[in-house]
């Protein structure tokens, strides 16, 4: 990465835009919001390997989690989001990305107090049509459900399926290792029929999104770990 990164400001007011369909528990259009996100990130982001994305946009699409101090996750899912509009066209949503809905818990002194970050958070997801889960090893019936309901859209949804493998824990810069779970995810989502695309976020001078060949659902499935393939895959294109 350059020594001197862009500094990209979180758009506060889009996101308190979202409190009206928070209220109402409706979505909002996805790619609208992703494109006034990208909009106000200059210089733009770069694209690379568009023409690898395949006909179908019934995938499921892995980027290493690219986080640093100044360059929020929201930045980069909204990229990657616009990406999507500009080979698939503008079908909302294009994308529904897996994402973390939960915060650790508030501590004071000896007591744990339940994060609002909690209730919050999964209703977030809602109005974005994203799907949520929890940390690793927290509320796993939550998780449960809501992998149940990821498996059961994959077979009919549009849509590509978002993931950062790697969790809250992944950053700009360096790759670690997927969470724990994703291997077995990712080879149901791959029996459902899913291809996988990786993709590789990096930074030189501006945002840049590299994707790779697909990977068949078959060689998803038969995986002896589809976790480590998927970020083979994706630190290819870094």
């Amino acid at each position: 990465m350059p020594s001197e990164l862009i500094q990209y400001p979180v758009p506060w007011d889009l996101v308190r835009g979202l409190t009206p369909h928070l209220a109402s528990r409706t979505s909002t259009n996805i790619v609208n919001f992703t494109a006034r996100i990208v909009e106000r990130m200059q210089p733009g982001p770069v694209f690379e390997g568009l023409e690898r994305l395949p006909e179908n946009p019934r995938f499921i699409l892995a980027a290493n989690h690219y986080q640093r101090p100044g360059l929020w996750i929201l930045h980069t899912a909204a990229v990657l989001t616009q990406a999507l509009v500009r080979r698939y066209g503008t079908a909302d949503p294009p994308v529904r990305w897996i994402v973390t809905a939960n915060w650790p818990p508030i501590r004071l002194g000896p007591w744990r107090i339940p994060s609002p970050g909690d209730w919050l958070l999964p209703r977030v997801a809602e109005v974005l049509q994203c799907y949520p889960v929890s940390f690793a090893g927290q509320n796993p019936a939550f998780t449960a459900k809501s992998v149940r309901r990821i498996l059961k859209d994959a077979r009919s949804s549009a849509a590509a399926i978002g993931i950062f493998p790697e969790g809250v824990a992944g950053s700009a810069g360096q790759l670690t290792a997927p969470l724990p779970g994703v291997d077995r995810f990712l080879s149901h989502l791959g029996k459902t029929g899913l291809p996988l695309v990786p993709c590789g976020i990096s930074e030189s001078g501006r945002f840049v999104i590299r994707f790779g060949d697909t990977v068949p659902a078959e060689e998803v499935a038969a995986s002896e770990d589809a976790a480590a393939l998927a970020m083979a895959r994706i630190a290819l294109l870094i």
